[in-house]
């Protein structure tokens, strides 16, 4: 059951990136619910991975469980950045696993990449660049 809990913290954690396409701050910038993110990561998915009908609801599930996870540490981390970057990525690998028992090899692997691109992405834009495609909204 912690792992569960665990990966679903990390899948949260995609999920903000992902969500982060949308500005914070400012106008228009408010932040998004828990359900809101996890049904925003789900569309994501459905659309990059293709995802059969059957999948959805699962992926829906784990995105809203991982969701509330990563709420949770956020809060509790008081902003360590260490604390959250060790817990997220203990749960990369619960969440793929997660994952694995709901999509097929190629979704999966498809996922990871995706997942590396936008880790990549968010991490080339800086602290300084705050633009809509994923800048840090603070």
């Amino acid at each position: 059951m912690k792992k569960i809990f665990l990966l679903f913290i990390l899948l949260l954690s995609v999920s903000t990136m992902i969500t982060a396409q949308r500005p914070q701050g400012g106008q228009g910038g408010q932040r998004m619910t828990v359900e809101e993110r996890a049904k925003q990561t789900t569309k994501w998915m459905e659309s990059e991975l293709k995802l059969t009908k059957n999948q959805v609801a699962p992926v829906d599930s784990i995105n809203l469980v991982f969701a509330k996870a990563q709420q949770a540490l956020f809060q509790s981390a008081e902003g360590d950045r260490e604390k959250i970057r060790e817990a997220m990525t203990a749960l990369e690998k619960e969440k793929e696993t997660a994952f694995s028992k709901v999509l097929t090899p190629e979704q999966l692997e498809t996922y990871k990449e995706k997942v590396k691109e936008l880790m990549n992405r968010r991490r080339g834009e800086g602290g300084g660049n705050r633009s809509p495609r994923g800048g840090n909204g603070g």
